[in-house]
């Protein structure tokens, strides 16, 4: 007998090709195990013409066989794959809102009990958290400003033609405020992250470090909520809470930056005075390059300002 390499069949040791498969068997050897009866067995039909016909219809059942599983997959998989998506999408949605919302809650208030601990979260926790605070507290002074100019300007036909002309002014200064603001905190994390890898030599993913400086100065996020609410009710006495706040939110974030620099248990590789230093004096200059920048913009508005309410008068 002998043995398929290909399926593993039996076949007389006169077939040329397998019947099962229809690999080419002529150089297998001889099972050495099968005794003289078993190698020489009589022939009961001719050696080739089975063979190919076997081929032949093994290849035809195989081509049907594939016709008829190309044929009911095109036929029926188009409205269960709908269904399925039309299913799923829903329940993906949910699930994901819900499942990111108790995370990112979670991770708020790890952050309030223990600011410097060392906790995962996704890499937009962050960022998204830090554009949250400054687009709460423009928003704040934006309601705040338009409240104010409404109560001091009355509805008359001039003062309805000054409140417009402050609305616009405090528009534009508000974007001006969020601009400089979203540019202040960036260049506060790019000092601290290369401040601390200067100091240990290596630093973790940008992602993952701001979260970290975010988580460390998560505190910053109440004082802005009350902040918003403070401002959005505009009256003087909430005026003079919510902005002192606004004020000592940003000093934590600050704080935060100079504490992931020269708290990390890592072993320092350089003094982390200098790290600390070095913070400093970029965030310094940053501030004071785009305090020239946005201050001569205001400072032009304002004329402008003046100007606009100059001509209406007159």
């Amino acid at each position: 007998m002998k043995t398929c390499p290909n399926c593993g069949s039996k076949m007389d040791v006169d077939v040329n090709f397998c019947t099962n498969c229809g690999t080419d068997i002529r150089n297998v050897p001889v099972d050495s195990t099968m005794n003289s009866q078993e190698v020489k067995p009589e022939p009961e039909v001719q050696p080739e013409q089975p063979v190919m016909q076997t081929r032949r219809e093994q290849k035809s059942a195989n081509r049907s066989e594939t016709n008829n599983s190309v044929q009911n997959n095109s036929v029926q998989p188009a409205q269960p794959a709908q269904q399925t998506s039309n299913i799923q999408q829903p329940a993906f949605d949910s699930e994901a809102v819900k499942a990111h919302a108790a995370n990112m809650w979670q991770w708020f208030v790890t952050s309030w009990k223990h600011p410097f601990a060392d906790q995962s979260g996704e890499k937009w926790y962050g960022w998204v958290t830090l554009l949250v605070e400054n687009i709460l507290l423009v928003l704040g002074l934006y309601i705040c400003v338009n409240k104010y100019s409404q109560s001091q300007l009355g509805d008359s036909e001039m003062g309805q033609a000054a409140q417009s002309i402050v609305t616009n002014f405090s528009t534009s200064l508000l974007f001006e405020l969020f601009l400089y603001l979203i540019l202040v905190i960036a260049a506060m994390i790019a000092a601290a992250y290369y401040a601390h890898k200067f100091v240990y030599g290596a630093t973790e993913n940008l992602f993952d470090f701001i979260n970290r400086i975010v988580s460390c100065s998560n505190l910053s996020a109440i004082f802005y909520v009350i902040s918003f609410i403070c401002l959005i009710i505009g009256s003087e006495d909430m005026i003079k809470i919510g902005l002192p706040l606004a004020s000592i939110a940003m000093v934590i974030f600050s704080l935060a930056t100079y504490t992931v620099v020269v708290g990390d248990p890592t072993p320092a590789v350089k003094d982390k005075f200098y790290g600390l230093l070095i913070v400093v004096i970029i965030q310094l200059i940053v501030m004071y390059v785009l305090g020239k920048i946005f201050g001569s913009a205001v400072y032009n508005q304002i004329q402008q300002l003046i100007h606009s309410s100059t001509n209406g008068m007159f």
